[in-house]
């Protein structure tokens, strides 16, 4: 079959190292000599000959990366055993001409496989299973006698766009089934394209963070809104725990326990909130029940957006103390636009304080609309009488914000 040209343009085509390029080669060279991936021992002796360290090569390795999924030009399962085997993904074959018919036979059988899977004879009634004959496609495909063609199954699975799908091979057959997820990399028609799509997938452009104005908006923001409240109904709504922790949401978080910290203190303010009502409700719960009695229906769509930001953040707090509350935990990251598990912890606490910030000023606006003219007369906070539920009177314990 022809080689596919490649433009080397993405990061993972470019940016290699002459150490990198010398450890490529060395599992390379064995791929022409026995067709079989190397030992990690063995690549570690060739290296160790060149004087260099097989282990820090591989950890440098450029790569395409969001949380815990990596992809590069090698796969290990980040293991340094002896008897690891060292195998190359098809970024790292690119870097290699004299194995340019990997990455040809990729290719041809990528888009084969999304081919099949966007026109197979789907029924209305029913969920149909694409489940094709590998040697009935390679043969199809002209690549049954391609070297290295053995080695198709394993490097489909290596493979981010065909890991889901690419196939096992059973009683010798190899039968790939391929997902739908192979259909964003139909008539990709070089390794260059290849790697984009796959970049676009892995690291998806993200819009930039709004900057805070100052290390204290959020602190500004919560007394702010304590104002108004007060004005409004009489009465304060802040209540802090103490000036400790209130002081630590002025900082930064570089690290997982920083990041605890800050949301532990901020979900402290939330729980300390004074808001008349059901003591037996949570504090977020009153909030929306004690604002839904004095403001509009119109002012309530605001509201609730901003008091379901405030919850999302008590979900990220819980995460970090109970393993249970992990559920909820992601789906508020994805309410910030952030990832689960979190890759960056600065960037994070960032996110959180700018759209904790927008949702106490959306509350502070739509309360502040609502202040009765200079010189007329307020309403006061309507406080509960005691013992007005009866799950007090069982002594059922109050429930967290």
């Amino acid at each position: 079959m022809s080689n596919t040209s490649v433009s080397m343009t993405d990061p993972l085509l470019t940016a290699v190292t002459n150490e990198q390029l010398a450890l490529l080669r060395i599992v390379g060279d064995v791929l022409t000599d026995i067709g079989e991936w190397p030992v990690y021992q063995y690549v570690e002796a060739r290296m160790d000959e060149l004087g260099l360290d097989a282990d820090a090569v591989l950890r440098s390795m450029p790569s395409i990366s969001d949380g815990q999924l990596s992809y590069s030009l090698v796969r290990r399962d980040h293991s340094t055993a002896p008897d690891t085997l060292v195998k190359l993904t098809i970024a790292g074959f690119a870097h290699l001409p004299a194995h340019a018919g990997v990455w040809d036979m990729f290719l041809a059988v990528l888009n084969e496989l999304s081919d099949r899977r966007v026109k197979a004879a789907y029924d209305p009634r029913q969920v149909i299973e694409v489940t094709l004959s590998g040697p009935d496609l390679l043969s199809d495909l002209g690549l049954q006698d391609e070297p290295l063609v053995r080695l198709l199954p394993e490097i489909l699975r290596g493979e981010p766009s065909t890991w889901q799908g690419g196939g096992n091979v059973n009683g010798g057959v190899w039968m790939p089934a391929p997902s739908t997820f192979v259909r964003r990399f139909r008539n990709v028609s070089s390794v260059d394209e290849y790697l984009h799509r796959l970049r676009g997938w892995i690291e998806p452009a993200r819009q930039p963070a709004a900057v805070l104005a100052s290390p204290l908006s959020l602190v500004g923001a919560l007394d702010y809104l304590d104002v108004v409240w007060r004005l409004r109904f009489g009465a304060g709504l802040l209540v802090v725990p103490s000036a400790e922790r209130a002081a630590r949401l002025a900082f930064d978080a570089t690290t997982a326990e920083e990041l605890d910290n800050r949301l532990s203190a901020l979900g402290e303010m939330f729980k300390g909130f004074d808001v008349p009502g059901d003591q037996q409700q949570g504090t977020l719960r009153r909030l929306r029940v004690f604002l839904a009695d004095h403001l509009t229906a119109e002012a309530m769509v605001r509201v609730e957006s901003a008091v379901t930001t405030l919850q999302n953040v008590t979900y990220m707090r819980n995460a970090g103390q109970h393993m249970d509350a992990a559920l909820q935990a992601a789906e508020a990251l994805r309410s910030f636009g952030l990832t689960y598990p979190i890759s960056d912890i600065r960037e994070a606490w960032q996110t959180v304080q700018t759209h904790v910030v927008s949702a106490l000023g959306a509350l502070r606006e739509e309360v502040q609309a609502t202040l009765p003219a200079p010189g007329a007369r307020r309403s006061q906070a309507r406080r509960p009488r005691r013992h007005t539920s009866s799950n007090s009177r069982r002594g059922v314990p109050p429930q967290a914000p």
